[in-house]
């Protein structure tokens, strides 16, 4: 007699439960393929999906809390430092911004950041790669470690998983200390599988930062490589502004106490941009959202892997089609072979609204920058797709000087002149049917 009623039950609860799911799936901001496809998975098969879904389905921390709330910049002209004003983000001082012309520039630019440390010294990456340019870095911070300075060393649980777990000891040996971002085996409470952090930070005493979009791997760096990146160097207050993020994504690795919640002077140089699931809204997102309507002549969008949601390849589209030079310079073929595929039809849309794309063939293009008109520049370590505007930890530099923006149109224009006219004929209904099943996987691309 008990086991229909137990039956019963179960099924009651399992009815609940996925109903509950299907709910927090509706409530959360997705591409509508990926909605799909996880309320269809959830119910085909909800004995996988609710744990699958509970292990790499949602995209907001807990602990998400809203910022505090500023008022926007008294007499400002542009309509993104009004965005972000709203959220307490305001420009902050810069006392130098330097883009990196190659990777040797960059490269030593780092060495000597590292060199020069006196007090301080954090790093946070995405990818450390054991070969000979991750191992030069690793040495020189155990030399800082035992020169006195304080190193945090800070590495995601998922790009930088290849480590050897012996330099990880030689660090902790020599007095670095380091700690993982979401590991891969990690407790259900501390974070979600699917959330990495994708930003790259060297801090030096708080007062110099070294940024972008490089990871710590021989192909950023070495003369010969295929790869084409940006990376920069900032000091003053925005490097300051920098540091402070790096402590609140230290605190959540390793549940120290929480950093002050600190809110920088306004100025009039450059802003710093975190955005990620630890925060309430898209931020980032919303800003190029916000950007693209308020574009009066020029867009420039450098990216890897240019995966939009439908609201930002709209938005661009607009842009082209009321006569706002909308060009868009992606690598012929990059390293990720699926969002190459994929890419397409977002591209036939841009191009049939009057759009450019330029394609490099010569190169494995992994900068980030977009450009607006003469007035708003942006370079940091996020990509133009689903993945870094809706699930990555990412940070990126807003930059407003005109010589600094002058600095960015120029290096897009020197990748532009390798660029070549992207072919892009029709697709079959096949190719259509294929892609919008690879979309249904978008967010996990």
């Amino acid at each position: 007699m008990s086991q229909p009623w137990l039956f019963h039950l179960a099924l009651v609860a399992g009815t609940l439960a996925m109903l509950s799911f299907a709910a927090h799936i509706l409530r959360q901001r997705r591409h509508p393929a990926a909605t799909l496809g996880w309320l269809l998975f959830m119910l085909l098969l909800p004995w996988f999906a609710v744990p699958l879904y509970l292990t790499i389905g949602t995209r907001k921390l807990v602990s998400s809390r809203p910022l505090p709330a500023g008022a926007p910049s008294a007499g400002s002209d542009y309509a993104v430092d009004r965005l972000l004003a709203r959220t307490g983000i305001v420009p902050c001082g810069a006392d130098r911004i330097r883009l990196h012309a190659d990777g040797a520039e960059a490269w030593h630019a780092l060495q000597a950041l590292i060199a020069d440390a006196r007090a301080s010294l954090d790093v946070g990456l995405f990818i450390l790669a054991d070969d000979v340019h991750g191992e030069a870095v690793m040495t020189a911070l155990i030399e800082r470690a035992r020169g006195g300075v304080r190193v945090r060393l800070l590495l995601d649980g998922i790009g930088s998983l290849r480590i050897p777990r012996s330099w990880l000891a030689a660090l902790r040996a020599a007095g670095v200390e380091t700690a993982w971002f979401i590991p891969l085996l990690h407790r259900p409470l501390r974070g979600r599988t699917n959330l990495r952090n994708h930003r790259k930070l060297v801090v030096a005493d708080g007062t110099r930062a070294w940024t972008g979009g490089r990871n710590v791997a021989d192909e950023y760096f070495a003369k010969d490589t295929f790869w084409t990146d940006l990376s920069l160097e900032v000091e003053g207050e925005a490097a300051a502004v920098c540091q402070r993020g790096f402590e609140r994504d230290w605190h959540f690795a390793v549940r120290g106490p929480a950093p002050a919640a600190a809110v920088p002077a306004t100025g009039t140089r450059v802003t710093v941009l975190h955005s990620g699931p630890d925060q309430p809204g898209d931020t980032l997102h919303d800003v190029l959202m916000t950007a693209c309507y308020a574009a009066r002549y020029r867009i420039v969008a450098v990216t890897p892997y240019f995966v939009p949601d439908e609201a930002l390849l709209q938005a661009l589209c607009l842009a082209a089609r009321r006569g706002v030079e909308v060009r868009l310079i992606l690598p012929a073929r990059s390293n990720h072979r699926l969002a190459d595929w994929v890419r397409a039809r977002a591209l036939r849309e841009l191009a049939a609204a009057g759009a450019s794309i330029r394609l490099v063939p010569d190169a494995m293009v992994h900068a980030k920058a977009v450009l607006f008109d003469d007035t708003l520049g942006i370079v940091g370590s996020a990509n133009l797709d689903i993945r870094s505007l809706f699930l990555n930890f990412e940070m990126v530099l807003l930059m407003r000087e005109p010589a600094d923006v002058a600095a960015l149109a120029e290096w897009c224009a020197r990748l532009d002149a390798r660029a070549q006219d992207a072919g892009l004929p029709p697709a079959g209904a096949l190719r259509e049917a294929a892609e919008g099943l690879v979309l249904l996987a978008a967010f996990q691309i």
